[in-house]
Order: C-alpha cells, then structure tokens, then sequence
C-alpha cells in the first residue's frame, strides 16, 4: 500500500464509508514512489506561496496521524536551504517567507559553522533554516497510516493486481488479479493512486506522465549527523552542487543529486545498474559541499517517480470513467503533501467539490 492509497483508505474508513484498498505488493513496500527511507519537509517552498497552505496544513496533519500511530512519522529537525544567493530557487525561499511571515531564520557564515559545522559554504552562499520543515519516515508513516485505516474498518488485500477498473451504470467493477486467477469486485466509486504505474492504469496518462528514475547514495556518517545535530535541506550552490541532503537515521547521510533523470519504461523493471561515472559525480559534490564523510557512498539504490510536464501532480475525475478518481504524477511533491492531497480527493469523492486550492492539480489542464 502507497502514499496515497493509504493516506484516502484512512481518510474514508475514519468517517465511516466502507473502503477497500488492493496493494499488488506488500504494505510499506519501497518499490513506489514513497521509496528512499526518508523524504523532506518544506514550508518555505522553493516551488512557491501557493503551496504554503497545503504544506501548513500537511504539517499539522502528520503531527496528529503520529499521535494517533503513538510513533514520531515527521521528525521536526527543520529544513534548511543553502546556496548562493542568486540562484532563483533560493531567492524564491526569500520571497516565499516574507510574503507568508514563516518562522525561517537567516544564518550568516560564522552562524552556521557554529551550530551546522557539517556544512562547507562558498562565499555567496545563504543559509536559510525553516524552523517549521523536518524529515518525513516513508516507510513507517504508509505502515502506521494503513494500519490506522484497518482499525477503522478498512479492507486492505496485498498481493492482488489490479488488472482493470471499469465503469458501470450503478458504480465501477474492479478487476484484480491474485495468482493466475482473476476476479471481479463492484463499488460505488475507484481512487486509482498506483504511483509508477499510474500510466498503465490510466493508459492515457501515458502522454502526461513521465516516469523517472532517481539514483540515491548513502555515505557512512555516524551521531553527528542525525537529525537534531544535522537538519535535513537543500543545496543551491554554484555549478553542479545541488541536492537533497537528509540526516543520517540508522542507514547513512543520504544525498540526492539533483541532475536529469532517465526514463523508466517499464516500472515493473527499474533498471537497479548506476552507471559508472555518476557516483563520482555525487562524491564531488558532497566533498566540495560537506565536512568529514568518506570519499565514496557505502550504498547507492534507485527508485522511480511520476512527472509531469509542469512538476504539479494529478487529481481529478477521469473523464472516460465519471466514477474513478484519479491520483498520480506528484513530481516530487507527494509525500510530504499526502494527507493534504487525500482530503481533497475523499471531498471530491463525497460531494464533488474541495475548499483544498488544488487548481494547479486539474486533469483538465493536461489538454
């Protein structure tokens, strides 16, 4: 079961509307989108104001759903971001805390090599730290978040494939695959939230969506770069220093370069092959950017994800089949947004409207 698939199941099942959830691997699985062990959260959003509400309330979300788990899912380290002060996800960052009065605190040079000394800073680099950001814990949220949704009355059935979902006069027929058997399940409505197969479930999508592979390194770190003594960011320095780092949580210091991803064809067959002039390329960075970490990773994985066009994702009614909603294409803003994005979609599923500003996330848009 995924992000989001969890996040509508508990959503539903905690009002009272019967739901059953159909997860072709296991709960928690790393095969998704949700892969990667740990994800940043932002409120000073390099990608604009307009996601500062959702990620307001986002932030309030996960902090009750690890109330009600009993276990910490957002780990309120903060989040900074650091890079020259001309690049314009940086200025954005600037603009966004102004104009919304976030709790981000500017630190100088001195500042930072006091209380961040893992961080290497070039001359014009600002260092910008969003008191309100953290780390996310993919793994244990959809798990915890799943689980909860069970409790409430949930169905969830692991191990079936969903083959088709087809529309009828009186709702849509699930047609799922367990072994070499295939059945059929009608119900009112259908969420399709699949992640990297969202364009095989929604074939059309496949001129929308695209894809992408993401390699990531974990490099031995050790106490002094966990979360309350390394908050988790981004880096927006000069030439190719810029990625996603994220505080070590049993695993390593994992980084995240941010440069062009290859397209996955087949999500049922991630290529796991990095190809051999990349590591040396994030070894760069992370020497030129980050004090005391060996020279290479220990370890380096990939995984996949869904973009867009405009990196906004996709929620709305499939307009060939009225009674399925569709979730997909989240560019990297998914996980942090979930409880936010199921909210809207349980709204939409019940009354067919959202106070949720999703706009930006309409099918219709996608032409």
């Amino acid at each position: 079961m995924g992000t989001m698939g969890s996040q509508v199941l508990h959503r539903l099942a905690t009002i009272g509307v019967p739901v059953t959830g159909f997860e072709q691997f296991d709960v928690g699985h790393e095969r998704g989108a949700a892969g990667g062990e740990t994800r940043i959260f932002r409120v000073a959003y390099k990608e604009g104001g307009s996601y500062v509400p959702l990620l307001r309330e986002a932030r309030r979300a996960w902090d009750r759903l690890g109330a009600q788990a009993g276990v910490r899912l957002l780990d309120p380290c903060g989040a900074l971001t650091i890079g020259s002060a001309q690049d314009p996800d940086v200025r954005t960052v600037v603009d966004v805390s102004e104009q919304w009065g976030l709790d981000v605190e500017r630190l100088d040079h001195r500042q930072t090599a006091r209380r961040f000394p893992q961080h290497r800073l070039f001359d014009d680099d600002v260092v910008l730290l969003d008191r309100q950001g953290g780390l996310l814990h993919p793994h244990r949220a959809v798990t915890e978040t799943a689980l909860l949704a069970q409790k409430a009355g949930a169905l969830i059935h692991t191990g079936h494939s969903v083959v088709d979902v087809v529309d009828t006069d009186t709702g849509v027929a699930v047609h799922y695959r367990r072994g070499d058997e295939v059945k059929v399940e009608k119900f009112d409505q259908a969420v399709v939230c699949t992640g990297p197969w969202i364009t095989r479930s929604v074939p059309r999508l496949a001129r929308e969506v695209e894809i992408r592979r993401a390699v990531l390194c974990w490099f031995d770190a050790g106490p002094g770069w966990a979360p309350e003594h390394f908050p988790v960011g981004i880096r927006r320095s000069s030439g190719e220093n810029t990625f996603s780092f994220f505080p070590d949580v049993g695993g390593g210091l994992k980084i995240n370069l941010h440069v062009p991803k290859s397209v996955v064809d087949d999500p049922d067959r991630l290529d796991p092959v990095v190809e051999p002039e990349y590591v040396p390329r994030v070894s760069a960075a992370v020497s030129r950017c980050l004090n005391g970490l060996p020279t290479r990773p220990a370890v380096v994985r990939t995984f996949m994800e869904g973009y867009t066009a405009d990196n906004h994702g996709i929620i709305g009614r499939d307009p060939e089949r009225p009674n399925v909603l569709i979730m997909g294409g989240f560019s990297g803003h998914g996980f942090k947004l979930a409880p936010v994005f199921a909210r809207s979609a349980v709204d939409l599923l019940l009354t067919g409207r959202t106070d949720v500003p999703i706009d930006h996330l309409s099918l219709s848009r996608l032409a």
